[in-house]
């Protein structure tokens, strides 16, 4: 019998290695995976609050519901494209945190109550947060090391899953209040593309299989930065 505890007791050490719970855990205390962690998942969170916030909000906007509907769906068609070309030419990161900031530009302009200009800035909005979910997906699987990524994504889609539950109260505040909403969001759109400064780039770079090829993503970082002061 002690050697068939013995068998099960590697397979399960088998199986918690393959599914990163134990190494997650040992990792804990790693810094610049905290960060990591927490800088994704307010990525997450503001692209699904940006995205949900528009289409709830949207009943607000001149016009037939319907056909402003078929308008703002169709406006995420270019943003994605767009998103990838962009992601090659300079990189996920500043993809990111352009069409975020784009995104707070829009939030900002659709304060004014000039019904053409607010339909434009949704539609502009609605193609930059398509562009913010192309973007994240990919960058964020792609900072993790392998044995952790599915966990680190999905922390990150549990993220985006709150900020679906509180946009429809952000849309209703609206009919209360018409500026305080939009700049709240926008001041948030700010943050978020602050701190992704404080993450490295994954573009034309291998995925990183272990904590020590994560790491050796910041550091091609701070290379980078001492050689552009040099």
């Amino acid at each position: 019998s002690s050697g068939i505890n013995a068998e099960y007791g590697q397979l399960y050490e088998e199986v918690d290695e393959k599914t990163g719970v134990r190494d997650l855990l040992k990792r804990l205390s790693n810094g610049l995976l905290i960060r990591c962690a927490l800088i994704n998942m307010f990525g997450w969170f503001m692209t699904s609050l940006v995205y949900y916030m528009l289409w709830f909000s949207a009943k607000s906007l001149a016009g037939d519901i319907y056909v402003n509907a078929a308008i703002l769906g169709i406006a995420e068609i270019p943003g994605r494209a767009v998103a990838f070309v962009l992601m090659d030419k300079i990189g996920r990161k500043f993809t990111f945190m352009g069409s975020i900031g784009v995104g707070c530009v829009c939030m900002f302009v659709s304060i004014h109550d000039n019904p053409v200009s607010r339909k434009v800035m949704y539609c502009i909005g609605k193609a930059v947060s398509a562009a913010l979910w192309a973007v994240i997906y990919l960058y964020s699987s792609e900072m993790y090391p392998t044995k952790i990524r599915n966990l680190g994504s999905g922390i990150g889609s549990a993220a985006a899953r709150v900020a679906a539950l509180i946009a429809p109260f952000i849309g209703d505040w609206l009919e209360v209040s018409p500026i305080v909403p939009y700049i709240l969001v926008g001041v948030l759109a700010i943050v978020c593309s602050g701190i992704f400064m404080f993450v490295p780039e994954t573009s034309g770079k291998d995925l990183p299989q272990t904590l020590e090829d994560f790491e050796l993503l910041f550091e091609d970082k701070k290379d980078k930065g001492e050689d552009e002061q040099l």
